[in-house]
């Protein structure tokens, strides 16, 4: 569930197509993850987790963009 969220947090920043809103939802993910190993004691697997999964999602609408042209029209 965490990988997925997280996820799908990227993609959906990812379709901001701003690069601003990407670095400030990865700077939020980051502290989010980061405070919960420190202050609540979860897993630092969690954190891991968590930075993949945006990542991934990152990354998932980058091959969409490449795959389907991502609004890019040829003349």
């Amino acid at each position: 569930m965490i990988l997925a969220t997280s996820t799908l947090t990227g993609l959906f920043s990812a379709l901001l197509r701003s690069a601003f809103a990407v670095v400030i939802v990865a700077f939020l993910i980051g502290v989010i993850a980061i405070s919960g190993v420190v202050f609540y004691g979860a897993s630092i697997l969690t954190a891991l987790l968590v930075i993949a999964g945006f990542n991934l999602g990152l990354m998932g609408a980058a091959l969409g963009y490449v795959l389907f042209g991502g609004g890019a029209r040829r003349a």
